[in-house]
């Protein structure tokens, strides 16, 4: 096992390690927020037939450049007819928004466009030019064209895009199965009376939480005490599990328990310790098929640390497009580091009012203090070769998919 490894190091491992799920197909009504795992390729033209962009009547351009501005209405068209009428010299046809393009004609003169109309014939005041208010057929998608590619997720746009493709069905892939354990004899439940020494388990529901938002399947998440057989028992139910995540236990007290647990269900570790902070004490392995993912149990490092790894994790199950893409910032103020160490700090991105991308850490920055978490829109990623980042400097943000980017006032450009 490795250990003290560095940041880029042990995101490596995590990349070799976590390998995309098998697929399953789900009805489109179901597939908000899971994973295309295959291409999705356009059936037919959308609009699949030219159609009128409003309701006036189908003419031919060249009767206006005649001259002619008085003709003969020979059918009317609306939506869901199969069709008309061709159109001729000297005539037209009615036609509603959406309705299929008659043969002959090339324009649309709209229903404001007409200055009398008595019997079966129209006159107009006002003359399109070719193609004027006609969606072509294609003009969206092309039969036979990618419109999707395996890993994009899907949002209520995509749902809108597959049902006009006629999609009932999706290929997506699983959703990872996911447990959370948090350990610690001084965690109880939210909700339950707080006797001396104890403290509420907010891991728990935190953690389930961000591997929803994440894309993996967490119906409950788990608790144990600072015992090993209690862990032991714990472990011994993950047959069917893709990712086990720890919450507490992995570092070097008196009651840290998981490695010793790990290593006796016969577990491969990968490493045990990450040059960053907070969650310096991170750990990774594999027990058979299941990934195992050890965070610290202070709330912010734990937050921190799946926010970095968790989902990493959960994405490459999915076979997912980062959702949390790295960008550049301008620092707004000082920031002191510990040389040495990859530093995540939580911060607040915004956009000045001339477009410029900036961003500030929370405040004090401590593990325990999960306030800094609500207060974040980002992460701000310092290298372990910096120990003081003055203001100005361009640096690394990861964006957390909870909060938008804020609006920055004049003065804090």
């Amino acid at each position: 096992m490795r250990t003290l490894i560095s940041f880029e190091d042990a995101l490596a491992c995590v990349r070799d390690q976590a390998t995309t799920l098998s697929s399953e197909l789900v009805p489109l009504g179901e597939a908000l927020g899971r994973t295309l795992s295959e291409a999705v390729v356009a059936r037919a033209n959308v609009p699949p037939f030219a159609s009128s962009a409003m309701d006036g009547f189908a003419v031919r351009s060249a009767d206006g450049q005649a001259g002619t501005t008085t003709l003969e209405v020979i059918g009317h068209i609306a939506a869901g007819d199969a069709g008309g009428p061709a159109v001729t010299p000297g005539t037209c046809v009615e036609i509603m928004t959406g309705a299929p393009f008659p043969e002959g004609a090339d324009a649309v003169a709209p229903i404001e466009w007409v200055a009398a109309r008595e019997g079966m014939s129209v006159t107009f005041h006002r003359f399109p030019e070719a193609h004027k208010h006609v969606r072509p057929a294609a003009e969206d998608v092309s039969a036979g064209q990618i419109v999707f590619e395996p890993g994009h997720v899907i949002t209520p746009a995509v749902v809108g895009m597959l049902a006009t493709l006629g999609y009932d069905t999706v290929p997506v892939s699983c959703m990872p199965r996911v447990r959370v354990i948090t350990t610690g004899n001084e965690l109880i439940a939210p909700g339950t009376p707080l006797e001396s020494g104890q403290i509420f388990d907010s891991n728990g529901p935190s953690l389930r939480a961000q591997v929803r938002a994440a894309g993996g399947f967490c119906p409950y998440h788990e608790h144990a005490k600072d015992d090993p057989n209690a862990l032991a028992d714990l472990l011994s139910g993950q047959d069917q599990t893709d990712l086990v995540i720890f919450s507490g236990g992995v570092s070097v007290g008196d009651h840290d328990h998981v490695k010793e647990v790990l290593k006796e269900a016969g577990a491969e570790m990968f490493f045990w310790k990450v040059r960053q902070r907070p969650g310096k004490p991170l750990a990774f392995g594999r027990l058979d098929r299941t990934l195992i993912l050890g965070l610290p149990g202070n709330p912010v490092s734990s937050a921190m640390c799946f926010e970095i790894y968790g989902r990493f994790i959960i994405e490459r199950m999915l076979g997912r497009h980062a959702t949390t893409p790295r960008l550049r910032a301008r620092l707004g103020r000082d920031m002191n580091t510990v040389s040495g160490l990859h530093f995540f700090a939580r911060g607040i991105a915004g956009v000045s009012p001339s477009g410029e991308l900036w961003v500030q850490d929370t405040g004090p920055q401590r593990s325990n203090l999960y306030g800094s978490v609500v207060r974040a829109n980002c992460i701000i990623h310092v290298p372990e070769s910096a120990d003081h980042v003055p203001k100005g400097t361009m640096v690394s943000i990861q964006m957390l998919p909870w909060a938008p980017l804020q609006i920055l006032p004049q003065n804090q450009e």
